[in-house]
């Protein structure tokens, strides 16, 4: 799956004169169609990779929200997951209500099946709707709405739009906004719904009723206690509140007020939570302070692509403070290409290859040829190469 996410973050589409936003780059996506379709030896090999990808996916059922466990509400279309670094009380003998230990992950998780299957459904949507677009097969786009339909609209495994017991708590019962963060898949998925608009059995009724359901989680996400809980969160999930907001924003045309959450909410957050030095302060506290800043890096990414759908370059923005993401990834940068200087706690090892994307974008953005190199030198291939053709470091493979 990793190869599917480089591709996913260097995609995109011109899906019509007035594209809609999506949180993908559209330049690479467009490049990448135009050699596909002019016979470019790696572009059919590029595509053919993910094609095989998609074979499996279009003989799996689609996956929905129900799971083994029942969330409290009873109801099997409400989205439930365990928070992944709570664990029975040993200390007590019917284990509750459960404690953290951060950064150890509960195996009880895979009980609790709604964020396993809402990744399956984004990943799905992801890879058939891009080879739609690319290749303009229709089996892809068929598939793609089947997923689509299960997970969202279905009147009998269609989720409920809203996350009250995401991220749930065996014993406890005070409300917590943090389970919203599993949201952002699902708003992604909306967004790359866009890519199969023009297939003839996406129906008018179809794209209302994803409409109608993007309408009440946006509701939902700004109006419940949770929700308005996770946006003034003061870590990488008030971040990523903004990212996922701002995705739901695009996927419902809601372009002026995406540069609100923009510049009132995300900058303001980033403002808060860097430190001088570039680093996150929030972050380093946690006991995989690597990846935890690192998925800072990965929200920002994510809001670069909706930012740049608005005319606004993410990458050079200052906040009130004069800080910027660019101060963040200069900060990470020696730790990707040496993770094991890294002197905060890390309990596991870090995939450095995560880093991939950001610097990639980083050297784009920032004309910074030494981020676009170690990219390259931490996973890059040929296949992704193709998706950045202005780039003028050559790197053997």
């Amino acid at each position: 799956m990793r190869k599917l996410i480089v591709l996913l973050v260097f995609a995109g589409a011109l899906v019509s004169a007035k594209a809609q936003i999506l949180p993908l780059d559209k330049q690479r996506l467009s490049a990448l169609k135009e050699a596909y379709l002019h016979n470019n030896e790696q572009a059919v090999k590029m595509v053919g990779f993910y094609e095989g990808m998609a074979v499996k996916l279009m003989k799996d059922k689609a996956p929905t929200v129900k799971s083994k466990i029942l969330p409290p509400s009873n109801d099997a279309r409400d989205y439930i997951s365990l928070s992944r670094y709570w664990w029975p009380d040993t200390t007590k003998k019917d284990g509750l209500p459960y404690v953290r230990h951060d950064g150890k992950v509960n195996p009880e998780i895979d009980s609790y099946m709604s964020e396993k299957a809402m990744v399956k459904m984004a990943n799905a949507v992801d890879c058939l709707s891009l080879l739609y677009y690319v290749t303009g097969k229709s089996l892809y786009a068929e598939h793609c709405a089947r997923y689509l339909r299960a997970w969202f609209t279905d009147s009998i495994t269609g989720m409920n739009p809203n996350m009250t017991y995401s991220q749930f708590i065996p014993g406890r019962t005070k409300l917590r906004g943090t389970g919203i963060l599993d949201a952002r898949h699902a708003c992604r998925a909306l967004c790359m719904s866009a890519l199969i608009k023009d297939y003839a059995g996406w129906t008018e009724h179809d794209q209302t009723q994803l409409t109608e359901w993007g309408k009440a989680f946006l509701y939902w996400m700004e109006h419940s206690t949770q929700g308005q809980m996770e946006r003034r969160a003061k870590n990488n999930h008030g971040l990523w509140f903004d990212v996922t907001h701002m995705e739901l924003l695009a996927f419902l045309g809601y372009e002026n007020r995406i540069r609100e959450v923009l510049r009132d909410d995300f900058m303001q957050k980033l403002n808060n939570q860097i430190a001088e030095n570039g680093s996150l302060p929030q972050e380093l506290a946690r006991t995989l302070s690597l990846h935890y800043s690192t998925f800072v890096c990965e929200a920002s990414l994510q809001a670069s692509f909706i930012a740049a759908g608005i005319g606004e370059n993410l990458w050079t923005m200052k906040t009130a403070s004069q800080k910027s993401l660019a101060d963040v990834v200069a900060f990470l940068y020696p730790y990707y290409k040496s993770p094991e200087k890294w002197t905060y706690k890390q309990i596991k090892k870090f995939d450095a290859q995560r880093a991939t994307p950001i610097l990639l974008e980083a050297g784009k953005a920032l004309g910074n040829k030494n981020y676009t190199k170690l990219a390259y030198q931490l996973g890059m291939t040929d296949k992704s190469a193709l998706l950045m053709p202005y780039y003028d470091v050559q790197i053997s493979h």
